[in-house]
């Protein structure tokens, strides 16, 4: 498994010298890669760039191609296989040479050499030259990158899933999918590395459902004509073959269904159609509970829709794959979705994963308290309007009006009104202790405690 340790920015966009660390910060597993991180902060932090140009870096390290590079100028500390190494792209802004180079993990004994790192990419010609000084001596020459870089992509995923696209073709899904057996039958002879999940490409969601169900058909002719199973019935052949290839239909109703049931629908896979044809599709609908009409993919509410087709989209990536290196990046996944579908969104997606490295950004209070204080990464401007990078504070599971308090730095939850009537709260504990009329007193009493019943104020202030 290859592992984001640390990553160093120059000066690209609104980053200024920025150290973004990915490792625990404390406790036993100090200095070990986050299994999963979660990105927060307030607009305008980066965290929608930071993740794609961890995505830049995280391919560029895997396919070991120079065609891809990260925007802007950066350094990546890298572990593969227990070994660390930084990796370097491009020199400068002023020189702008977009070249990888490798060093060694011995760069750590030059002195101070984290602010040296970030002089690697600085515009001042004078501060490039001397670090590149120190640094030149522990360059691995080219010969030696192949140890370090990954280019077999047999069984590693990259998916991105971004918050928003250009448009949101579910909306227009009248029926299934547009694409057919023909189209699902290429992915037997090559299966991409790097998928982007969004509704411009739910196609190739729906070929790779396709895929899968033709795969699975023949996997089990192979096994039927295996010799050890020639002269067993075919009942028996089918039931052990059963036992370790399930349907991705049925696997995939069963996710879905634990979302759609909440609004009364389910996903019927009984009047599927099995796609025979090179130009059938796979038909297969979601139908309302108490009626059985099937309902259209467009007429899903906009949460829901963009919700399972995006989940169903990663699984089918997964399914049936001994994935030994995988990325997720999730870009705000609690849009259009109500919080109670949001208590277990990590977990989903952590279920339908394996071997996988999560970095997800939000500005869900339910989402981040879905990680513990270590994995989450706050993202702030400093009093020079740089951003800076601190740890979270509450921990996993949380009250999320916790985390928005003292993690996302929410003054008050409380809107104005809500405001006005604390106020009124804290007058009124000072007005009944000093109010010497008994039946005056009750009545402050009284509306004392309307105030704390209907805005959920402690009543124990007096």
């Amino acid at each position: 498994m290859v592992y984001l340790l640390k990553l160093y920015i120059g000066d690209f966009q609104q980053f200024k010298r920025f150290v973004l660390d990915l490792t625990y910060s404390e406790g036993p597993m100090k200095g070990k890669p986050l299994n999963k991180l979660c990105f927060i902060g307030k607009n305008g932090t980066g965290k929608s760039t930071l993740l794609q140009i961890i995505e830049e870096v995280i391919h560029d390290n895997t396919v070991a191609s120079n065609a891809t590079r990260p925007a802007g100028s950066c350094v990546a500390k890298i572990q593969s296989n227990e070994k660390i190494f930084y990796i370097h792209y491009g020199s400068n802004l002023r020189h702008n040479r977009k070249s990888r180079r490798i060093f060694s993990q011995e760069i750590e004994t030059i002195s101070d050499y984290e602010n040296k790192i970030l002089d690697l990419m600085s515009s001042d010609d004078l501060a490039f030259q001397v670090s590149e000084s120190y640094f030149v001596r522990f360059e691995l020459p080219m010969s030696e990158h192949a140890n370090f870089l990954t280019p077999k992509v047999l069984n590693k995923l990259l998916i991105t899933v971004p918050a928003e696209t250009h448009q949101n073709t579910y909306k227009t899904l009248d029926d299934v999918p547009e694409t057919s057996v023909n189209e699902a039958l290429s992915l037997f002879h090559t299966t991409p590395y790097k998928h982007v999940v969004s509704s411009e490409t739910v196609t190739n969601f729906w070929k790779t459902i396709i895929y899968l169900i033709k795969k699975r058909e023949s996997d089990l002719t192979v096994f039927r004509n295996m010799e050890a199973n020639l002269d067993r019935t075919v009942r028996e052949v089918n039931l052990d073959f059963e036992k370790t290839n399930p349907k991705i239909l049925e696997e995939l109703s069963k996710l879905w269904n634990n979302i759609l049931e909440k609004g009364g629908l389910i996903f019927d896979i009984q009047s599927a159609n099995n796609p025979v044809q090179l130009n059938d599709n796979l038909k297969a609908y979601i139908k309302i509970r108490s009626t059985g009409d099937n309902i259209s993919y467009s007429r899903l509410s906009t949460g829901i829709r963009n919700f399972i087709f995006k989940l169903g989209h990663v699984f089918s990536l997964y399914f049936g794959r001994e994935i030994q290196q995988g990325y997720l990046l999730l870009d705000e996944p609690e849009n259009s979705l109500f919080p109670d579908l949001l208590y277990d969104l990590i977990d989903l997606y952590t279920r339908i994963t394996h071997n996988t490295q999560l970095f997800v950004s939000t500005h869900s209070p339910i989402v981040a308290a879905q990680f513990d204080a270590n994995e989450r990464l706050v993202l702030d401007f400093d009093e020079y309007g740089k951003i800076i990078s601190k740890r979270g504070v509450t921990p996993v599971g949380d009250d999320p009006n916790d985390i928005l308090v003292k993690d996302f730095g929410i003054r008050s939850l409380l809107g104005r009104e809500g405001l006005s009537k604390w106020e009124r709260y804290i007058e009124l504990s000072l007005l009944i202790k000093n109010e010497s009329d008994q039946i005056r007193q009750m009545e402050l009493l009284q509306e004392y405690m309307t105030i704390g019943t209907l805005y959920n104020f402690n009543q124990n202030s007096i």
